[in-house]
């Protein structure tokens, strides 16, 4: 997938959403099996904080027009070796 079809900011988008979604069940699920609620919190940042890094540097990863050298490309034409003669 070429990085052209992919609108700007589109998984940094979803990264944020999907970071949201979990950090508010973090909170939840901390709450149900008896967390303070500055621990659950807290946990919530951290995850929150970790899930919209990944989805950033998603973004930067698929964005970012790469483009690899001729000696990386296996099906580059290699230039011809000079001959040897043996005497």
């Amino acid at each position: 997938m070429s990085p052209s079809q992919f609108p700007p900011y589109l998984v940094a988008r979803w990264g944020m959403y999907l970071a949201v979604g979990v950090a508010v069940l973090s909170v939840w699920l901390g709450q149900r099996a008896g967390a303070s609620l500055d621990y659950s919190l807290l946990r919530a940042v951290f995850i929150f904080v970790i899930f919209t890094a990944l989805g950033l540097g998603a973004e930067a990863v698929l964005n970012t027009n790469f483009v690899p050298s001729a000696a990386a490309d296996p099906h580059a034409e290699r230039p011809a070796e000079p001959e040897q003669h043996d005497e």
